[in-house]
């Protein structure tokens, strides 16, 4: 029993108890003639036998008083029943609200939902590379491979987000837990696999700066020394292009940080419908140095219910 059903038999017990001391053992009898059923006694009415209509009057005067008492006692009585029962109804529970979404945990059915919203999209990244050209992005590669953990981290979420507003993967999913990003990746390598595309981590290379780092100056020497032979930055680079890539878990819809830009072609990025939205990161290292680009993918849904890329944003560069 809850402690609101016990507060309100106590309550009930407390009324019968109280009721019984007052009353007594007395009947509610108005119609017989001089009892008295609050005090137990017979009244005395010296002239009741000089005429009918006194003594009739004289019996209603003394019910009058019982009855006033026994609505107030059972008006009480009511009102500290119904108050009680109001006060043992539980109180209802407040929905606590979150402040910050993206620090929220995914339920079992937001996991699966991510687990194939990311099959179907990456399945779509690796296709449109494959399928890429020469002079236009996103270009085929030929010397490439592919991270089959989001973000290529351990914990398949990125350590540090890009720079634009609405790319973090939990504003539309829980964040997932452990099992749902292990059975994300073997979907990837699966993927992989069936298209014929390396999976790997990224090359390690002891003396390869970034591109954009300038070949520092000789050291000065007097002028009867030989000219020093300059320290070549690039010396531990790749003699031929490699290229490594990252992709992050789907993010629904158009980032509100992708407004209103200019894509890869130059053209504005508007696109309609379903829309999905997935951060690629590109590793280039080559001769000449290293370069990681961040680019932005979108897609939406055809007719035909497949998803296609409708635009690729460059966010940065470092090199």
């Amino acid at each position: 029993m809850s402690d609101g059903a016990d507060r309100l038999a106590r309550v009930v017990d407390a009324l019968d108890t109280f009721l019984r001391g007052a009353l007594g053992d007395a009947v509610f009898d108005f119609g017989k003639e001089g009892s008295d059923p609050v005090r137990g006694q017979s009244e005395y009415h010296p002239d009741r036998h000089r005429s009918a209509r006194p003594s009739l009057c004289n019996e209603f005067r003394a019910m009058k008083p019982r009855r006033e008492l026994a609505f107030r006692i059972l008006a009480w009585s009511a009102c500290l029943i119904v108050a009680a029962a109001c006060r043992s109804l539980p109180a209802p529970e407040r929905t606590p609200v979150r402040e910050d979404p993206a620090g929220r945990e995914s339920s079992p059915m937001e996991e699966i939902t991510l687990i194939r919203a990311d099959s179907e999209i990456f399945a779509a990244v690796v296709r449109a590379q494959v399928d890429g050209k020469d002079d236009d992005y996103p270009r085929h590669l030929d010397r490439l491979r592919y991270d089959p953990r989001p973000y290529g981290t351990a914990s398949g979420y990125p350590e540090v987000f890009a720079g634009v507003e609405g790319v973090d993967p939990t504003l539309s999913f829980g964040r997932a837990g452990d099992e749902a990003i292990d059975r994300v990746v073997e979907n990837r390598k699966r993927i992989l696999q069936r298209n014929g595309v390396p999976e790997g981590i990224p090359g390690s290379y002891s003396q390869c700066a970034g591109a954009g780092v300038p070949i520092p100056p000789p050291p000065r020497t007097s002028t009867t020394a030989a000219r020093p032979k300059r320290r070549d930055v690039h010396a531990g680079c790749p003699k031929t292009a490699e290229y490594y890539l990252t992709v992050g878990l789907p993010v629904r819809g158009q980032p509100e940080g992708l407004r209103n830009v200019r894509d890869t072609r130059g053209d504005r990025v508007s696109p309609r419908g379903e829309v999905w939205t997935i951060l690629v990161d590109e590793h280039a290292t080559g001769p000449n140095g290293w370069k990681l680009s961040q680019y932005a993918w979108l897609f939406r849904r055809n007719r035909s219910g497949q998803l296609e890329l409708a635009n690729t944003v460059l966010i940065g560069v470092i090199d």
